[in-house]
């Protein structure tokens, strides 16, 4: 995404060149909003357990664990638009045998497929992105990519709960399948592989040993342990299984007596806010600069979470659900900025793989612990604790994190 000659405009990032990229991520959204109606609904109609339908939205993400890392170390090597490609034709074919399955643990089974083909998926393309960006632009540039995902993610339950209205439930699966099929017509017709297009990259021969093949040393740096915090942190409250989508539906039930509609109308508020708010996020990654507002996303998390702790009623819970959408824009978007920002060049794809890690780690660590407090000790105790986590990991962010945007800028370090 090259700046024009007048960079601070957002039309002036929407180009030819970049649409696809923007209609890609909406296709794939679009189809993660279908999954997050069926998969849960789905697994319950197979299991009637409420633990087996947990078991499979976690496992759901262990399998991006090595799929991340080893995927971006890959395309490095043969590039980012293939293995776009090639998760998305995975996870076709995990959701076409979850279609056909007819029992849990068949279902079970192709859940840890999808888990494959999603992990590669976000990975090759979170490298495309950081490709195609400039550190100038690069915040609002994101802010643009999450305006498309997440659009995708609110109209797609709707279409989906059409769907198994009219239809069937397993429907659902096959238009998931469909959006994915359009994510690869997109990726093939009209996005350029970018790791082809960045010039010579310096690679190790042969005769160097493997550690310096893998270059460690870029993951050995105190900016690194501040963005593995700020992302573990935001991916504890605000990933697909952290505490807010895992805990709020049931602290919204218990605590503030809201019935199933209300709780989802709040969740919907949140989505809503949080789309409003990835442009302005956005500009104030590029003109603030991301580590003031890497802290200051964790700490008004932190706030949201607090709120969540002591609820009332439909009103207080309003309040947090909207505080929440806010931090969450503001964090999602500034994690994947600052990563994309130290992950050097050559080694993108190396770099973003591992990073990874501490988002997967966020989202499936954290809600057991809090899961754990949360029965030993009551909601209340489970929230103020995870208020209290953030604070602390704002402050270690502030004292180890790097303003890369000055920094990088500065040394005249630019994405081919």
């Amino acid at each position: 995404m090259r700046p024009s000659s007048s960079p601070e405009r957002f039309r002036d990032l929407l180009t030819p060149k970049t649409l696809p990229i923007f209609l890609m991520f909406f296709f794939w959204g679009f189809g993660t909003g279908g999954l997050w109606l069926v998969r849960p609904l789905y697994a319950y109609q197979l299991s009637e357990s409420f633990l087996l339908v947990a078991l499979v939205s976690a496992v759901s993400a262990a399998p991006r664990s090595f799929t991340g890392p080893l995927t971006g170390y890959l395309t490095d090597r043969f590039g980012r638009k293939w293995f776009v490609i090639l998760g998305a034709v995975i996870h076709i074919a995990a959701l076409v045998g979850q279609f056909n399955s007819t029992v849990y643990f068949q279902y079970f089974l192709f859940e840890l497929l999808a888990g494959l083909g999603i992990g590669t998926w976000l990975t090759a393309s979170n490298a495309l992105m950081a490709d195609y960006t400039e550190i100038a632009t690069r915040g609002r540039s994101v802010a643009l990519r999450q305006v498309s995902s997440r659009t995708g993610t609110l109209i797609g339950p709707a279409i989906a709960g059409v769907v198994a209205f009219t239809g069937d439930l397993r429907d659902v699966f096959l238009f998931i399948a469909a959006c994915k099929v359009a994510v690869i017509i997109v990726a093939l017709l009209w996005i350029r592989d970018s790791r082809r297009s960045r010039g010579s990259v310096e690679r190790p021969t042969r005769e160097e040993s493997i550690w310096r093949r893998l270059n460690l040393a870029m993951f050995r740096s105190r900016a690194f342990l501040a963005l593995v915090i700020a992302t573990f942190s935001v991916n504890l409250v605000a990933g697909g299984t952290g505490v807010f989508r895992t805990f709020f539906p049931v602290q919204g039930a218990n605590a503030a007596g809201l019935d199933e509609a209300r709780v989802g109308i709040l969740i919907m508020f949140s989505g809503v806010l949080a789309l409003a708010a990835a442009i302005p996020a956005g500009v104030a990654n590029d003109r603030i600069g991301r580590k003031p507002t890497l802290v200051f996303s964790i700490l008004a998390m932190s706030v949201a979470v607090w709120m969540m702790s002591d609820l009332s009623g439909f009103e207080t819970a309003l309040l947090a659900v909207l505080a929440f959408g806010f931090a969450e824009a503001f964090g999602s978007g500034t994690t994947q900025v600052y990563a994309m920002d130290l992950a050097p060049d050559g080694r993108r794809g190396a770099f973003l793989g591992v990073w990874s890690l501490s988002m997967i780690a966020g989202q499936v660590i954290g809600p057991i612990i809090i899961g754990s407090v949360a029965d030993n000790a009551g909601f209340q105790t489970a929230f103020i604790s995870v208020t209290g986590f953030l604070i602390v990991a704002g402050v270690m962010v502030l004292l180890l994190g790097v303003e890369t945007r000055r920094a990088r800028q500065q040394a005249g370090q630019r994405p081919p």
